[in-house]
């Protein structure tokens, strides 16, 4: 996967705090605490599980008791740090039109990961569904972090009243990871 993943994932652990942040980067393996201290590039290729193991990490040292709201809440601030006014990702954000944003999700995916794909399908003016499908493993909390972003990306792009729910998972032996998307 991109570094814009891992950043955004750092960005949000800076965010908790610098004795936060700190705690949970020295419960990682040395080799994961070089690479994360190292210079991580936007634009550089890294392993997917050390951003799996940076998020189960803080997971089990930030999340007092509610994982769910921790998961939800680094794929909100992932999507608000790249879709953001000085956010990596701003030009694919379509003001006014969230439909569009989601119709290049399959793109931004193939840009940020190097197996698997999502695909996008229009259900209603103002609804959709996204597929991520791939044969790599899956944990459910990475889920979490999709529709967290997927939430608050349709937000930016000026949806209200955004639901955003899974409804089959591959950490469940579904076939694909598939997100059921309905905004005002």
């Amino acid at each position: 996967m991109k570094g814009t993943l891992l950043l955004a994932r750092l960005k949000y652990l800076e965010a908790q705090g610098e004795e936060k942040s700190g705690r949970v980067v020295r419960h990682l393996s040395k080799a994961d605490q070089e690479a994360l201290r190292g210079i991580v590039l936007q634009s550089g290729w890294y392993p997917a599980d050390l951003l799996l193991r940076l998020e189960m990490t803080a997971a089990a040292i930030l999340a007092n008791g509610d994982r769910t709201r921790l998961f939800l809440d680094m794929g909100q601030f992932s999507a608000s740090t790249n879709l953001g006014a000085a956010g990596v990702q701003r030009a694919f954000v379509r003001d006014g039109d969230p439909q569009r944003f989601l119709a290049d999700v399959p793109r931004m995916y193939a840009a940020q990961h190097s197996s698997g794909h999502r695909v996008h399908e229009a259900t209603g003016e103002r609804a959709a569904l996204i597929r991520t499908c791939g044969e790599e493993e899956v944990v459910a909390e990475d889920c979490l972090t999709t529709v967290g972003w997927l939430q608050r990306a349709i937000e930016i792009c000026g949806g209200l009243g955004v639901s955003v729910v899974e409804t089959r998972c591959r950490a469940r032996k579904a076939d694909c990871c598939e997100f059921r998307c309905e905004w005002r």
